[in-house]
């Protein structure tokens, strides 16, 4: 009776765990996700690095493994291999845009699947209307979770919202502050719908 009761609590520990924000799930290395930048608001290396450190760490979080590959930065075309492969499930294109550049209505960016199966991701830079309002989270970091949600809805679908983490559809500042301590993820049952979605991809 004894090592059942053990049985039981080490089963509720673990799923208490599995719930946590912040716990990690380990990526399949045959789901990596490829993401392609186009960089065409120039932004300096560091503050790049800094957004895509940012977005990887949160999909981490949710047992999706992504790579990125800088495909256009400083106003140049490199020349990757990985850049001319066509896009398909486990390769999207991020584009980086000005302010400027944004659709009426959109507020960080918006994502949207190609004819190939690949998808793209657009995030505008520091749109005025949804610049970080805490002080302590930088602009980097901020763009690198918009571009986790906008990757969050190629794998959970259009209405994929939720009242709280990095799926929420409208940031408040208490939201932010989360960010800046690096507490905004997905959930544990958003982490496995989309662990499901690209073992369903691999499978095709």
């Amino acid at each position: 009776m004894k090592l059942k009761a053990l049985a039981r609590a080490v089963s509720l520990i673990s799923g208490l765990i599995a719930t946590v924000p912040g716990s990690s799930a380990t990526p399949a290395n045959d789901m990596r996700l490829t993401i392609r930048v186009l960089d065409y608001a120039d932004l300096p290396p560091a503050a790049l690095a800094e957004l895509e450190a940012n977005a990887k760490r949160i999909l981490r979080q949710a047992g999706v493994a992504v790579d990125f590959v800088e495909c256009f930065t400083g106003g140049v075309e490199t020349r990757s291999e990985a850049c001319g492969a066509p896009l398909g499930p486990f390769v999207f294109n991020l584009r980086i845009l000005e302010p400027r550049q944004a659709m009426k209505g959109e507020q960080l960016g918006y994502a949207a699947m190609s004819p190939e199966g690949g998808a793209i991701v657009t995030v505008f830079l520091n749109p005025a209307q949804r610049k970080a309002r805490v002080a302590s989270l930088s602009d980097p970091a901020f763009l690198g979770h918009a571009v986790a949600h906008e990757v969050g809805h190629l794998l959970l679908g259009p209405n994929a919202h939720s009242s709280s983490g990095v799926m929420r559809p409208v940031m408040r500042e208490s939201d932010e502050e989360w960010m800046a301590r690096g507490l905004l993820l997905f959930s544990a049952d958003q982490a496995r719908r989309m662990q499901a979605r690209l073992r369903a991809r691999l499978s095709r």
